[in-house]
């Protein structure tokens, strides 16, 4: 009777635990979007900066980037894609007065580069 009792409480439990909105789809065994979600503008401009920071400690651009102003933040289409592109420039620039950031519509760093190609 106890083992009765037990394997019953145990199969109602698990209705009980899994609670709503916790069902799971049988779809390709996936219940949800793995599509990214896009960043706003100020998202992209933050995450440019963030990447102008790690290229100069990586020493791939020079110092005195930190300083760059922000000319541009665009959607620009290259090929097929749509991506972020965003335009800082420099006075004291070494190799360019202007640095281009691409990342993708989700923040991902792309590239970087002084010619905008």
């Amino acid at each position: 009777m106890k083992l009765i009792t037990f394997i019953m409480a145990i199969a109602v439990s698990t209705y009980t635990f899994a609670g709503e909105g916790h069902g799971h789809s049988h779809s390709n065994g996936h219940s949800h979007s793995h599509e990214k979600k896009q960043i706003t503008k100020d998202n992209a401009v933050d995450i440019a900066k963030q990447n102008i920071r790690r290229l100069i400690k990586a020493k791939k651009i020079h110092t005195s980037w930190k300083g760059s102003k922000l000319d541009s933040s665009v959607k620009k289409k290259f090929n097929d894609k749509t991506e972020w592109l965003l335009t800082f420039s420099n006075k004291e620039g070494e190799k360019g007065k202007k640095l281009f950031i691409f990342l993708t519509l989700s923040g991902e760093f792309v590239a970087a580069n002084f010619t905008g190609k």
